[in-house]
Formats: C-alpha cells, structure tokens, sequence
C-alpha cells in the first residue's frame, strides 16, 4: 500500500492476521448462547445440535496439521484468497439453511477452511517479523483472540435475541472479507522461498477415520444404543483407526504428526494439559448458556451477559501469566491453576443444582482467571521438552491437541446429557479429570528455572 512505512504495513498485517485468527475464536464461543434458537427452529435434538459445533472442531482438528503447510504448498495470497472466499459464503449459506443437514454440512466447509486461516495467521507473523520483533506480533495475535473469544457469549447473545441465529454467521462474512482483504494487500513473500512440505496423506486419512468413528459413536451411542451395530461399528473403527495412524507416523520420516515426541513425559503431560484445559473452556462456553436458558429460563442475551463474566478476564490474564511463567518457572503455576481449575469445575456442578447466578458467577469468575495461568505456562513447557530442531512441529501439535480438547469437550457435553445425567456432572467429570492431571503433572514436570 503506497505511503506506508514498511513498519506499519507490518503493523497492519499482523492487526489484519489477528482479526482472521480471531475469528476462529469466535466461533467457538459465539454459537453456545445460540444453539437453544436454532433447535427451537430447527426442531432438532440436544445431541443434533451440539453436531453444529462438533462438525467444525472435526473437520479443522483432522485438516489442521496440513492446513499450516498451505503458505508453502500455494503461497500465502492464493491460499488466503480461497479459503476466506469459501468460509465467507459457507458462513453465508449456514444463515440461510432451512435444515440440519445443510448447517452442518456448511460447518464442516467452515472447519475445513479455517484449518487453513488459523495456522496462517502465525505463520504470516514468523515469516514476516525478523526473530527480535516476532514475540511482541505473536502477542498481538494472542490479544486479539482472546478479545474475540471473550466477546463471543455476549456477542451471540445480541444477535440471537435482537436480530436472529442466523446472524451468529452472518457475522463471519464483513470480518474475513476485510481481514483477507488488508492481508493479501499487505503481504510480501519471502526473499528467500522456503521448500514445499511433504503432505502425508495416508496419515490424515487414518486420522479423519479415527477421530470420526470415535466422535460419531461416542455423540450418537446414547441415542442409537450402545449395543446398535452401527455404533459398536463406529467405536471399534474409530479406536482400530487411531491405532494404526499413531503405529505409522511413528514409522515416517516426515510424519503428519510425530507421535514420538509423546514419549518425552514432559512433553505428553504438557500436551494433556492443553488438551482438558481447551476441553473445559468448551464445556463453559458452550454448556454454561444452555443451562442458563433451559433451566432457569434466561433469555440468549441474558445467558450470554451471565457468561462474559467466565471469559472476560481472559485478555487481562494471558499476558501476565507468560511473564509470570518466564520469572518464576512454569512448573508451580500450571500445577496450582490445574488444582484451582478442577476444584472450581466441581463447584461449577454443585452451584447449577441452586439454580441462583450469584451463587454460580464467583465460580465462573475464579475459573476466568485461573485458566489462562494453566494453559499458557504450559507452552513453555511443551517448548522446552522437545530438542530444538523439533522446535517447528510443536506448534502444529499444540494446534492439534487444543482442538481435539475442544471435540472432545462437546463430545463429553453431549453424550452426558443424551444420557439424561443433566449439567452438574459434566462439570464434576471436568473437575475429576483436571485434578488427575494435576496429580499426574506433578511427578511428570521437571522442576524449571526461571527464563
């Protein structure tokens, strides 16, 4: 763009990148608060609905270890282009469906593209800041989508109650046409170009046949039965799926994942942080405003005023937590919030049988803060487990285990309350299972050193 310093086109890149990051963002919190409208509307079932969500996280868990690879594959322009460009009218068509079979169908497309946009966004940063200025941009994208996360409930609360759901993706199109936008403009490929990534294709297609078998009989057992053939099916697909992928990318050279590093104790703890930390960031965005609407009948605005107080400390905490990590070592501080957390969740459970918000909101609040202080420590730790030229596929492994986190998390969500078990024990299962790696994580972290 002519008149722009190169700083401040580098500036605005990263602003541009951060906006398209955090729409990612958004979109998980954002659709909790709207999902009761849609299956008033839509007259689909708890479980049905929660496959609106379930279908995104799927299809950007199974594409996200390629996706991060499309800069090298097309050049990031191109790649940009046409993945904004398909999330855009897929985020239009979503709004526009008359049926569940069309609105999962256009998540799916939503997923599949933001497995694209996401892993971009970091590395347009790292390729276009020079090694001294990529944290401070790297910490601008990390602001911005915690911005959009905590904005979300709130957000879908508006939209839901003041215009439709339908907006809740419409929302989508004016974001990402102005963030691709000011990208591609903004963007200057690389002096040097760097060599094309080898696609393992036989290992994502064990994870997409793993994953999915595992979800899908998981979400769909207790309305199908347990003992249908189609869900033993399902299961025994899904488990034998996961089985070989994990056995043949220990064997690659060039691995989809490289599952070796799991080995490292450190680094496989560490991994299953992230993993229930983002799962339980899924539960209270998205189970937190059901039973605000179901059971004490509170509007979707309302729920999602009532569940900004879980979110909102987030932008305030995440960066106060990395630096607390780099003076005083990670290893005390993810422990502690891991304890907080998990005592917090089994609060959460207990509170929800009251049915009184001032009782719950201390609780949610307590979680808000806690959480940032588990899970951004704990990239520190994952860093330091790993030798330096393993440095470059940890990223994409903490994507990945993220994103299962929050599958899992409406999978788990949803499989209790098909079952008829009701809110309370999908925070008490939470709880246990936070306090476990608590407990796990104390004899697998070494004791660290300040940075």
């Amino acid at each position: 763009m002519a008149g722009l310093s190169d700083k401040e086109r580098k500036r605005g890149l990263v602003l541009a990148m951060g906006g398209l990051g955090g729409l990612v963002m958004l979109d998980e919190t954002i659709l909790g608060v709207s999902l009761p409208a849609i299956r008033t509307e839509l007259g689909i079932s708890p479980t049905t609905a929660h496959w609106i969500i379930n279908s995104y996280m799927l299809a950007f868990t199974c594409f996200a270890a390629i996706g991060g690879k499309a800069i090298d594959l097309f050049g990031l322009r191109p790649a940009l282009i046409v993945s904004c460009v398909i999330f855009a009218l897929a985020s239009l068509l979503a709004g526009f469906a008359d049926g569940v079979a069309m609105l999962i169908t256009m998540r799916v497309v939503q997923g599949l593209c933001a497995a694209i946009m996401f892993p971009m966004t970091l590395a347009a940063a790292t390729l276009t800041f020079d090694e001294n200025e990529r944290g401070r941009a790297i910490g601008i994208l990390a602001g911005m989508a915690t911005i959009f996360l905590a904005a979300g409930p709130l957000l879908g609360g508006i939209l839901t109650d003041f215009l439709s759901w339908r907006w809740v993706f419409w929302i989508n199109i004016p974001i990402v046409i102005a963030g691709s936008a000011l990208a591609c403009i903004l963007w200057r490929n690389p002096e040097v170009p760097r060599p094309k990534p080898v696609i393992d294709r036989i290992g994502l297609v064990l994870l997409l046949i793993g994953l999915t078998g595992l979800i899908f009989g998981l979400m769909e057992g207790p309305d199908f039965g347990w003992t249908k053939p189609a869900i033993i099916g399902s299961l025994v697909a899904g488990v034998i799926g996961v089985a070989v992928f994990i056995s043949y990318e220990a064997r690659q050279a060039k691995p989809l994942i490289d599952v070796r590093l799991f080995r490292l104790k450190p680094f496989h703890a560490s991994a299953l942080v992230i993993l229930l930390t983002q799962m339980s960031k899924i539960t209270v965005a998205i189970f937190v405003p059901h039973f605000l609407q179901l059971d004490m009948k509170y509007t979707a605005l309302w729920a999602g005023i009532a569940t900004v107080i879980a979110v909102f400390p987030f932008p305030f905490v995440a960066s106060p937590a990395g630096k607390f990590a780099d003076k005083h070592g990670s290893r005390n501080p993810v422990l502690i919030s891991l304890a907080v957390l998990g005592t917090v969740n089994i609060a959460i459970g207990g509170l929800m049988l009251l049915e009184n918000y001032w009782a719950l909101a201390p609780a949610l609040l307590i979680w808000g803060v806690a959480l940032p202080f588990a899970m951004i420590p704990t990239g520190r730790i994952t860093a330091n487990a790993v030798p330096k030229d393993k440095q470059g596929e940890v990223s994409g492994l903490v994507i990945t285990a993220r994103l299962v986190g929050g599958t899992l998390g409406v999978t788990m969500g949803s499989v209790l309350l098909a079952m008829g078990e009701g809110f309370s024990l999908i925070f008490w299962v939470m709880g246990a299972m936070i306090l476990a790696c608590c407990a796990y994580g104390a004899t697998a972290f070494d004791k660290d050193a300040p940075a």
